[in-house]
């Protein structure tokens, strides 16, 4: 699989929901995000599965029916604090004064800015993943694994990719690896690894293989051009 052609620049990442519109639509929006806000201060005080939307519209001072027309299901809070690192994910994985704009680089900065958040906001990032272990919908169609198979389908349409590759296997793939890393690291205090470099070493194995005729164009094998290469910034 080819890395050295550009990656090209993906749409703009998917607003919140409801963005624009008038001065109801903008009070809308601050509800809603004062609603995000309580409930994962709860989910980290409480754990997910010991709040629930009563508590969320308790604490928040708000009717019952409130909350839930915001968020019909406790699972959209989950949707919600996934949607929202996705899409400074994708902002870091494209950014302008990127000067390599391969799939591997593409990659790295993506999931470095989700390793980012998650170690920037471990309680959160704790409370959110274990709650979403059970959350079966959460995963079935993962949007995550929706969002690197088109990061990949960008790059196999510039060459980039080998066009044997099925970007959708290759996005399940990366994203079941991902969160794989994530669950592991949230089970233990402090934290069992560097999330930044297992994901790069991850990503290198993915992308390269384990077997050597799977190495790297530079000829090393898939586990020291990871090492080589050091943390995605």
């Amino acid at each position: 699989m080819r890395d050295d052609a550009p990656a090209p620049v993906p749409e703009t990442a998917r607003p919140e929901p409801g963005a624009g519109g008038g001065r109801r639509e903008r009070q809308r929006r601050r509800r809603r995000s004062e609603l995000y806000e309580v409930a994962l201060g709860l989910f980290v005080e409480r754990g997910y599965a010991g709040t629930t939307m009563e508590d969320i519209a308790d604490r928040a001072d708000v009717a019952r029916a409130t909350v839930f027309n915001h968020f019909p299901r406790k699972a959209v809070f989950l949707q919600e604090w996934a949607r929202r690192r996705r899409a400074v994910a994708l902002e870091a994985a494209y950014r302008s004064d990127a000067a390599d704009s391969s799939l591997r680089a593409v990659l790295l900065r993506y999931f470095g800015e989700l390793g980012k958040v998650s170690e920037d906001a471990r309680d959160a990032s704790v409370a959110m993943l274990t709650g979403s272990v059970h959350a079966t919908d959460i995963w079935r169609k993962s949007p995550l694994a929706a969002e690197l198979a088109g990061i990949v389908s960008r790059s196999t349409a510039e060459s980039g990719v080998e066009p044997r590759v099925d970007a959708e296997r290759l996005g399940r793939l990366l994203s079941g690896a991902y969160f794989l890393i994530l669950i592991t690291w949230v089970t233990e205090d402090p934290a069992p690894f560097d999330i930044t470099d297992e994901v790069t070493k991850m990503v290198d194995t993915v992308l390269y293989g384990a077997l050597p005729d799977g190495t790297p164009p530079d000829g090393t094998r898939a586990a020291d051009h990871a090492s080589s290469h050091g943390p995605a910034a």
